[in-house]
């Protein structure tokens, strides 16, 4: 399987199963950089495993993970999108996200999140 097919097929794997990076230390870098959007209350650029620990609690209280889809998955040379919709907890609000993740080999080495369109 081609290294593109395979990290596809990760991500597909550890956003359907709803799994953090600690999940699979094995398939991140130790520096690896977050971007988040400005936008976000939890929005700015983060590196390594201990910043991705300390912001993303906030995550999970912002998002409603039990609304959370998979539209899709896309891959080209060392990068893969996964394209999402999820509400925001406790508003009707609904975020669709588009998830950069930038690959060395197999490691993920960079996660940049786009918002693409908000819906109330």
């Amino acid at each position: 399987m081609a290294t593109t097919d395979s990290n596809k097929a990760f991500i597909t794997k550890m956003l359907s199963e709803k799994k953090r990076l600690e999940d699979f230390p094995d398939r991140f870098d130790a520096d690896l950089t977050m971007i988040e959007p400005a936008m976000l209350p939890f929005g700015g650029t983060y590196h390594g495993l201990r910043e991705f620990q300390r912001f993303y609690p906030e995550v999970r209280r912002y998002y409603d993970f039990d609304t959370w889809q998979i539209l899709g998955i896309y891959g080209d040379g060392d990068t893969v999108f996964a394209t999402t919709r999820v509400g925001v907890a406790g508003t009707p609000t609904v975020m669709y996200i588009a998830e950069q993740f930038t690959f060395s080999g197999t490691k993920i080495v960079e996660v940049r999140v786009h918002v693409c369109d908000m819906k109330s």
